[in-house]
């Protein structure tokens, strides 16, 4: 089965690590250990520590997209990086959509468990990279202002690949 420490410290790195950021055109408003104001209100993110991060991880996206359950590293990995990065909901219907399953709903359940834990795990991580650069082309094609990022989340979905 997957092991979150495994999969923290580069989810980490991808988000930035302990630096403190505030840009104006982050949606998320101010961030640090890619743990954002818009999505944690009551949080001081500027003084929030590593460990509270990987707490918020572990409770609030590798345990939500079941990660514990799946066989493969790469997979589960894959899933939770991207619903650090893009939500959990979008990132669980990602891996559904990679995978074929109708209706990607977003919620992985003990069906979507068990198509994650009989795929071959190069198809999945091939399909699941597609689908995610399709998504940042649709959230820059619907807003302009969110091109800047889009090299960045590009080359963050193709090193899942590397």
């Amino acid at each position: 089965m997957a092991v979150f420490d495994l999969a923290i410290g580069k989810t980490l790195a991808h988000e930035g690590g302990a630096k403190f950021t505030d840009d104006p055109t982050d949606r998320g408003g101010a961030t640090k250990y890619g743990i954002s104001q818009k999505a944690y209100p009551d949080l001081d993110i500027r003084n929030l520590t590593e460990q509270q991060a990987r707490d918020i991880y572990k409770r609030d996206y590798w345990d939500r997209v079941r990660a514990d359950e799946i066989t493969s590293q790469a997979v589960a990995e894959n899933i939770f990086d991207t619903s650090v990065n893009m939500g959990v909901r979008t990132g669980s219907r990602l891996a559904q959509v990679a995978v074929e399953i109708d209706p990607a709903d977003g919620i992985i359940g003990s069906q979507s468990l068990k198509v994650f834990n009989n795929c071959n795990e190069e198809f999945f991580v091939s399909n699941y990279t597609i689908a995610k650069i399709a998504r940042y082309a649709y959230i820059c094609n619907r807003n302009k202002s969110q091109k800047r990022f889009l090299l960045g989340w590009i080359n963050r979905a193709l090193g899942a690949v590397a």
